[in-house]
């Protein structure tokens, strides 16, 4: 059964500072490699891709145990989103570095 996952323009927003931290080819692919990951938590509801780790938030204010994150790109980028079970909603939060993300 299928997800459905929203990604706002706010969500979106929170990728551009990765515009000036790396190259156009790289970050290109960031966006590619988060589009392809909002394919897969609409059809999964999880992703499981080899590399992007995904795991719970533990920190405060995504401490609620619905809120995860995955890395992507050198494990540098995190992709942080929200998940709620019983609606099959996700909500696409911000995509951050381990010195951006809010705590």
């Amino acid at each position: 059964m299928s997800w459905h996952v929203k990604a706002s323009m706010d969500f979106w927003k929170t990728v551009r500072p990765f515009k000036e931290k790396y190259p156009e080819k790289e970050y290109l692919s960031i966006i590619k490699t988060i589009r392809e990951a909002i394919e897969e938590l609409a059809e999964k509801g999880h992703v499981e891709e080899c590399g992007w780790a995904e795991r719970v938030l533990e920190r405060s204010p995504y401490a609620d145990g619905c809120h995860f994150e995955f890395h992507i790109h050198d494990d540098d980028v995190l992709v942080v989103y929200f998940k709620r079970e019983r609606n099959r909603v996700i909500r696409m939060v911000g995509v951050y570095d381990h010195d951006s993300i809010p705590s």
